[in-house]
């Protein structure tokens, strides 16, 4: 959030660009659904009756949003966000392995699709 607050293009703060608001504005909401549908899966976990099928469209969910997520935010930083300078490249180059590891976002889908056609 610093960085849209104090960088300054055309002669005002990034922030201030409707397109940054409405970024962030987006980045807000895809978190709180994710997190809402994790706590449900968490609970379900902890008691026992996690099916897999719903295991599987957390894991694609919640990794695809965060890939997603990051993309939108390094978008923020322009040019600057590829740097190392600035901790949003790191972000961005630490979440791309996660659609991978632990089953690929291809195999959540499958998981998700053979659950619903009975296979």
């Amino acid at each position: 959030m610093s960085y849209v607050l104090e960088r300054k293009a055309f002669g005002q703060t990034v922030a201030s660009f409707q397109n940054t608001r409405f970024t962030l504005a987006e980045v807000k909401t895809e978190i709180a659904l994710n997190r809402a549908f994790f706590e449900k899966c968490a609970d379900q976990y902890a008691q026992g009756n996690l099916s897999a099928e719903d295991a599987a469209m957390l894991k694609y969910a919640s990794t695809e949003m965060q890939c997603k997520t990051i993309d939108d935010c390094l978008q923020l930083f322009g040019g600057y966000g590829y740097t190392i300078e600035y901790p949003i490249s790191r972000f961005y180059t630490d979440a791309r392995i996660q659609r991978i590891y632990g089953g690929t976002s291809e195999i959540m889908r499958e998981l998700v699709a053979r659950s619903l056609l009975g296979r």
